[in-house]
């Protein structure tokens, strides 16, 4: 039997045992939250992968799987496949799947909960709570949403959830694409008018050659003042140290990232990671990528493995 080697522990939830099961019907399954080191000494055992994107897949890995003929990416970017593509190996990732995927919520409600959560303080008051055993409203004077402007720069799928839910909270929406998508919002053609426009600015943008390091120091000096940046793509779109000086000089009232620039490499060496954690007290949301990591979403995700295999 061939062996599929799945990089997320589906085997710990009840909710994917029938899927396993018919899977473990044909094929030898293996679900492992590998490391590097881990892989590039197994990698050789498998005829298709899975792969998590936590690691990054390099042209080494990749030459030592002697075996592989499929690799089935659950997700949308691809910046953790770091090969060349060989003609042995088909690789498919969820944008082949445009019309599977339309309905999958989960990072666009993240982006959204980042938008709450930076604007009541919720994370820097839990902590005040929880941590201190502090109980004081005063500190945590927060701002509502309807009325303010909310900025999308990449008014794709998951663009387009965010902006109608900000629409729901009585928001206006204005993004920054290469196309018009949806006469319902506006759309800037410069995007710096859209920085310093508008009050939260979400960054949904897919990272290209073209648009690695779109937000960068350059741009600090277009964003409104006291705004809001939150980042729900990859990385390497924002160079970190914008947002370390945009919130040391109160450019910035608050940063929420699902992302890292260097999460593929290192995450300590992460300059806003650093910074956060040597600055409790600033309104900061770093979290694990999670974006895509809801039940519903892998049901319907990982439920396409048989499809792609065969």
């Amino acid at each position: 039997m061939e062996s599929i080697l799945i990089g997320y522990p589906l085997d710990k939830y009840s909710e994917f045992a029938p899927l396993l099961d018919r899977l473990g019907q044909k094929y030898v399954l293996e679900c492992r939250d590998y490391d590097y080191n881990w892989l590039s000494a197994n990698i050789e055992k498998f005829e298709h992968f899975v792969p998590s994107i936590k690691v990054k897949i390099d042209d080494d890995i990749i030459n030592k799987a002697v075996k592989l003929k499929t690799v089935f990416s659950p997700a949308t970017g691809n910046d953790h496949l770091g090969f060349a593509r060989p003609e042995k190996i088909k690789v498919v990732t969820l944008a082949d799947f445009k019309e599977e995927i339309r309905d999958i919520s989960s990072t666009a409600e993240l982006a959204f909960c980042f938008i709450l959560s930076l604007s009541r303080k919720v994370v820097l008051a839990c902590g005040d709570v929880l941590t201190k055993g502090v109980w004081d409203r005063n500190k945590f004077l927060g701002e509502e949403l309807k009325g303010k402007v909310v900025g999308i720069v990449g008014m794709g799928r998951v663009g387009r959830k965010i902006s109608s839910y900000a629409e729901a909270f009585g928001m206006k929406i204005n993004y920054w694409d290469k196309k018009a998508v949806d006469g319902r919002w506006q759309r800037i053609e410069k995007l710096e008018k859209l920085l310093s426009t508008c009050d939260y600015i979400v960054c949904s943008i897919s990272l290209t050659e073209e648009t690695q390091y779109l937000l960068d120091k350059s741009c600090l000096k277009h964003f409104k003042g006291g705004s809001y940046f939150i980042n729900i793509s990859r990385g390497k779109v924002v160079e970190e140290s914008m947002l370390v000086e945009g919130m040391e000089r109160d450019i910035f009232n608050g940063v929420a990232t699902d992302v890292l620039e260097s999460e593929l490499e290192d995450v300590g060496a992460s300059i806003l990671y650093n910074y956060a954690r040597r600055n409790p007290g600033k309104n900061i949301i770093i979290t694990p990528h999670v974006g895509g990591a809801t039940l519903q979403a892998w049901e319907k995700v990982f439920g396409l493995i048989l499809k792609v295999i065969n």
